[in-house]
């Protein structure tokens, strides 16, 4: 397991059914996940990362369930 540093907005960050709640750390929110989804969220741009946390926001889910979503794509789709 490795954790992310999400930006705090000034809302309260979304957590998802089955996932720990996110702790505040500074002006972050801390979230634990799956090492590959780490290495991914640390790769993206600081503009990515906003833009990646306003899309949670907007359709009310977790951070890490559209994390996953990018990481673990579906080899084909019909």
């Amino acid at each position: 397991m490795a954790s992310i540093r999400v930006p705090d907005d000034g809302a309260a960050p979304i957590s998802g059914k089955g996932f720990e709640a996110p702790f505040k750390q500074g002006e972050f929110y801390v979230f634990d996940v799956q090492d590959d989804i780490a290495r991914y969220w640390n790769k993206q741009s600081p503009a990515r990362r906003v833009e990646i946390s306003k899309q949670s926001r907007k359709e009310n889910k977790d951070i890490r369930l559209i994390l996953d979503g990018f990481v673990h794509k579906p080899a084909h789709t019909k």
